[in-house]
């Protein structure tokens, strides 16, 4: 069931595994055992992908069916959420301008 819903979710979002990859720190190995060799998630790995696909871990499991709303905790700003919540919108291509552009503001 985890694999369905990865699968799903990543569909859904439009996601691909390096863009996965560097918003949660996961190793390509990790999802690349999920998906070729059947192995579920280390509690680490299945709570960065709850946390990013603002999910259950026991949706994830396919423990619940409702994707429900699930509060994740952080410290960031009002202000930096909403950046992050814009950014996560972007096209991969849009995505690597803006950094570009972050970084010349701060260089």
């Amino acid at each position: 069931m985890f694999l369905i819903r990865f699968e799903n979710l990543m569909n859904e979002r439009k996601l691909n595994k390096a863009q996965l990859i560097r918003a949660t720190g996961i190793t390509e190995g990790a999802i690349d055992g999920w998906r070729k060799k059947g192995t579920q998630p280390t509690a680490d790995c299945l709570c960065k992908l709850a946390d990013f696909f603002e999910v259950s871990t026991d949706y994830l499991l396919g423990r619940e069916n409702e994707v429900g709303l699930v509060e994740v905790k952080t410290d960031l700003t009002a202000d930096e959420q909403e950046l992050l919540n814009l950014y996560r919108k972007l096209s991969f291509g849009d995505k690597n301008q803006l950094l570009g552009f972050a970084k010349g503001l701060i260089y």
